[in-house]
Parts: C-alpha cells; structure tokens; sequence
C-alpha cells in the first residue's frame, strides 16, 4: 500500500510545482480532495485512477457530496433532537432518506453492485478493503460463524467498505488542509519540520513508513493541528450498559453519550491558553502530564477509529514531501485565522486555506 501512497504523492508534487514561485494561491482543500481519494479509492476500493487530474470527475464530486449528505435535512436534524423517542426517530430518519440529501445510499448501493461482481468473478479480487471485507463474509459462510460468533452479512461487508471510504476520505483532506495551514503560518515550526525531515531522510536515505513514522516533531504538529481543529468535532460515543449516576446526573441504561471533542481540547482546564498554537503541549514530557482523555481527535479506547494509523501516515507522509520540495507562506486571501464550516459532528475549511508554494 504504501508503494501507492508514494506514488499518488509524486503526482501531487508535480501539481504543486506548476504553481510554485509563480505568485498563485493554491486552494488547498480542493487540491487535497483529490489527493485523498487517490490514496483512499486505492486502499478501500481499489480505484486506479488518479483524481487530482480530474478534479471534476462525477465519482469525486459525489464522494464530497456523501458525508455532508448523510448529515443534513429538516427530518435528520428532528430526529437527532429525539433520540430518546425511539418510536418517533425511526420514521423521522425513513423520511429524511427519502426527502434529504442522501448520496451516502447511492455509494453503499454501487459498493453492492462491485462486491457481487467481484464473489461472483474470483479473477477480479484486489488487495483492498473491500476484498477483506468480502472474503471474511466468505470465510464465515463456509464455517458458519465468525470469531465474535455472529456472521458477517452481505450488507455489512457493502455498509463497513462505505463508511471506511467517505469518513477517511473526507477527514483525510479536512486534516491535511489544516495541518499545511499550520505550517504556512508559523515559520518557525516549518523551518523546526524541514529540519527533522531532511536529517531523518539523510540518515536512512529514504522517506519510507518507518522514516515518517519516525518523526517525532511532526507528530507534534499534527496533534497539535487536531487538537485545535478537529475533523470530527464530535466523535466518541457509548452507550451505558447500566443504570449509573454520575456527579448527580442520572444515565440509563441504553443511553448513548457522545464527547465534546472539540470542547474539550479547547477547555483551558486542560489546555492552558487553547488559542494560542503550540506543539510543544504533545512533546513526550508534557504530554505525560496532560489527562488521558483531553485528547480525543480520533477517539478513545479499543473502538477508536478504524482508519487512525493510515490518517497519520498519510498526512504525516504528505506534509514531509511537500517540506522537502517547497517553502510556503500562506496567501494574500488567507490573511489571520482560518475560519471552519460545519455540518452535523463535522468541521471542514469554510475557504481556502489558501498557500503559496515556493520551490527550495
């Protein structure tokens, strides 16, 4: 897989190289969008085709529209604010499929249609996420059971490949576009970054998975990014198995709660002067000292998300090729904070960002 990621990042570098030094903004999120679904289509789906050529593909454009589209229309937000009402939630959602913006269902159903041509023609099988999911339905069909004694079905195989897909395809560019914001806009930490690149692909002469993950600081920064900018704004959540009683609040059994991530990692409690920029908060010595759960950008415990250790190599890897090839500033139309939009649990870029490129 990562032979793939390197090779999506040498066409993103070659992108970027038609813009540099030549005074134009590069909008960002755009330009990561495609990179994402190039790195992502290719692991989840097995996709060779390399979208950041073709930004105005169909299969793009309804891959952004998705997300959004499963978290929006008058029913979906009624029901969100009836969650306890169980009768009232199940007809509430019905509706919002059938009059809301919908286009996370059209993925699902194309999913369907590609993984029962694929059980049904062995000879079109890829080393994807799909195909893991497929030949663990196989796999239980033959034995009858899966290890958690429960069957994995078809729809499961078609539900768990979508939201795989959109969610680390949408977050991914979110992400991305956050962290190169970051290092736009304070030098000092672009130089501090291209400096531990450069020494770290010297050593071991080549910017592999082991030589990213190896970079110690640029973890940092991109903690650092997430904890003032979260993808997911909100993202935990756990459903009580009990009756509890916490701090004086009553929790039934059944009820799910979901964590305030973003709340959280700006609370001053934990995060003294959340606004102000600082990496040095995830340097090993303090982050020791921080509480355990004032962190939560890609949740918490052994259901944390799925796709975190790709999300990081990705965005970790991606920033380093960009470090070693270019210097950037942020442009004229992002001056001062970038603002974010949000729909439902997420947040994405309200514009831009917007960076200059210049080549080293």
């Amino acid at each position: 897989m990562f032979a793939h990621i390197s090779h999506a990042a040498d066409l993103f570098i070659d992108i970027l190289s038609e813009h540099a030094d030549s005074g134009k903004e590069v909008s960002m999120l755009k330009v990561f969008r495609g990179l994402s679904m190039d790195y992502v289509g290719r692991a989840a789906f097995g996709i060779d085709h390399f979208f950041q050529r073709d930004l105005a593909h169909p299969f793009l454009q309804q891959a952004i529209e998705a997300l959004p589209g499963t978290m929006c229309g008058f029913f979906h937000n009624l029901a969100c604010c009836t969650s306890t009402l169980r009768v009232l939630t199940a007809p509430l959602l019905w509706l919002n499929s059938k009059f809301g913006d919908f286009t996370y269902a059209t993925f699902t159903n194309q999913t369907a249609k590609v993984a029962e041509l694929r059980k049904k023609n062995p000879s079109l099988p890829k080393a994807d996420i799909l195909q893991a999911l497929i030949d663990a339905e196989v796999t239980d069909e033959k034995t009858d059971t899966g290890r958690n004694g429960k069957k994995l079905s078809f729809d499961d195989v078609c539900i768990n490949s979508t939201v795989l897909f959109i969610a680390g395809f949408e977050t991914t560019a979110t992400a991305l576009s956050y962290l190169i914001f970051n290092i736009a806009k304070h030098p000092a930490v672009q130089e501090k970054l291209r400096t531990e690149v450069t020494n770290a692909v010297a050593e071991s002469c080549n910017l592999d998975f082991a030589t990213t993950m190896s970079l110690k600081y640029m973890k940092q920064v991109f903690d650092e990014t997430l904890r003032q900018r979260p993808p997911a704004v909100t993202f935990t959540t756990r459903t009580a198995v009990e009756d509890v009683e916490y701090k004086g609040v009553k929790i039934k059994a059944g009820t799910s709660i979901m964590v305030p991530t973003y709340q959280i990692q700006m609370d001053p409690r934990h995060w003294p002067n959340p606004e102000e920029f600082d990496p040095e908060r995830f340097s090993p010595e303090n982050r020791a000292l921080q509480h355990p759960m004032a962190y939560q950008a890609f949740g918490m415990g052994p259901r944390n998300c799925v796709g975190m250790r790709m999300a990081i190599l990705e965005a970790m890897y991606t920033a380093a090729r960009i470090l070693l090839k270019f210097r950037l500033e942020l442009g004229n139309s992002q001056k001062g904070e970038m603002k974010m939009d949000y729909y439902s649990t997420v947040s994405v870029p309200a514009n831009g960002p917007w960076i200059k490129f210049h080549q080293i």
